[in-house]
């Protein structure tokens, strides 16, 4: 009987070591189930990007599943690639367990922008929220508001800076100008230039880029232009000369100026009335020689004695003139 109810004991004791086991082994694998993470759970990713994400706490298979793959996709080995900017979620799945990582795909409207100095340019963050933060990297170039409105303040490179969940997109700047914005010229003229921004001719350069420029004149018969930036005189007015450069628009204006008449032979005591075509500005009259002829504050020329004489007219910043020869 005694041998009996040892059995009986031995077996009851067995018993229990076996659920007790069969417990443990449950809650280890329960414990274990719980240890098992994604390395990363929100993802921001510029467009064109990828991250790899990884299941930690396990060595078993991962199945993976984006749930948007226009935004998203995601590889057998957990890469994820930004395919257009929005939001997804990547699963990952083992055994019985799903694990989820929030993506988020963002995307520089503008990656390289050139302005010519003053202009402005709006840069946005696609996809992303208002919780977005702009930066310049020289604001001496040019600054960036908080809703991102780029303004060139001077010729150089700046970089600027979108910041989003912790993830910053840039934007590269380059501004840009013309040696010059405004330009008179004389067309018909005689002489040799007295006067900078004089002559018939004037070459225009882009400062600050060596990139590809095309060149366009308002007016070819005032002003034409090659594509080397050469602006030629045609005929007297204004013309607007344009230059652009990677979709940036920089102008210069021209004035063409013309003496009416360029040479005059003229009698003694002889008037005749000049004028300078292609300006309303004010104009100052003066002869070199004022024993030869004379010129009133209006342009009407008097012939003295014989001999040549130059009647000049000073405007526009330069010297337009005519031969005068009195007989």
């Amino acid at each position: 009987m005694k041998k009996k109810f040892r059995y009986i004991t031995y077996a009851l004791a067995g018993l229990a070591i076996i659920s007790a086991l069969l417990i443990t082994k449950d809650k280890l694998t329960a414990e274990a189930a719980n240890n098992i993470y994604l390395n990363e759970t929100n993802l921001t990713l510029e467009l064109g990007r990828y991250r790899t994400l990884k299941v930690k706490g396990t060595n078993k298979n991962v199945s993976w599943k984006s749930a948007n793959p226009r935004a998203a996709t995601v590889s057998s080995n957990g890469r994820v690639t930004a395919k257009g900017w929005g939001k997804t979620k990547i699963y990952a799945t083992v055994g019985n367990k799903t694990l989820t990582c929030n993506v988020t795909i963002v995307q520089m409207n503008k990656k390289n922008v050139t302005l010519a100095v003053n202009k402005t340019s709006q840069l946005t963050l696609w996809g992303a929220n208002d919780t977005v933060t702009w930066k310049s990297s020289n604001n001496k170039v040019a600054t960036v508001s908080d809703t991102g409105l780029v303004k060139a303040k001077s010729v150089g490179e700046a970089t600027i800076t979108a910041t989003f969940n912790g993830k910053k997109i840039s934007s590269q700047i380059n501004v840009v100008e013309l040696n010059t914005d405004k330009v008179v010229l004389e067309y018909g003229g005689m002489f040799d230039a007295t006067r900078s921004n004089f002559g018939t001719v004037k070459t225009l350069k882009v400062i600050g880029s060596q990139d590809k420029v095309s060149w366009t004149s308002s007016n070819k018969n005032v002003a034409t232009v090659n594509s080397s930036g050469k602006v030629t005189a045609k005929g007297p007015g204004n013309a607007t000369i344009t230059a652009n450069i990677n979709g940036a628009k920089i102008t210069c204006n021209v004035k063409v100026l013309q003496m009416s008449f360029s040479k005059l032979e003229l009698s003694k005591g002889e008037n005749f009335s000049l004028n300078v075509l292609g300006t309303d500005s004010p104009i100052l009259w003066f002869s070199n020689k004022k024993s030869v002829a004379i010129v009133s504050e209006d342009g009407v020329v008097t012939a003295k004695n014989k001999g040549t004489a130059k009647i000049i007219a000073e405007v526009d910043g330069i010297l337009v003139r005519s031969i005068v020869t009195v007989k």
